[in-house]
């Protein structure tokens, strides 16, 4: 199985979840060709597991992981 098809964790989900959730209610999110999505439509695809949701959780874990790292705090210090 390829890390694409790979199922997301049911506790990353909710991490991402409690993180969108935070999110001020008007606030979305445009990704490529799928448009402009709500917060309750990016939920709904997390917690689908479909390809939206893979890339959204994807997208917010190499953050975390950026932040853990001290990479974020390097890029941000260096502009």
């Amino acid at each position: 199985m390829t890390q694409k098809n790979k199922p997301i964790n049911e506790d990353l989900k909710k991490l991402v979840i409690i993180r969108i959730e935070a999110a001020p209610s008007n606030w979305k999110l445009s990704i490529g060709s799928f448009g402009s999505l709500s917060k309750e439509e990016i939920i709904d695809h997390i917690m689908k597991g479909d390809e939206i949701g893979s890339q959204i959780v994807n997208s917010h874990l190499a953050f975390l992981k950026a932040v853990a790292s001290g990479e974020f705090t390097k890029a941000i210090s260096s502009v």
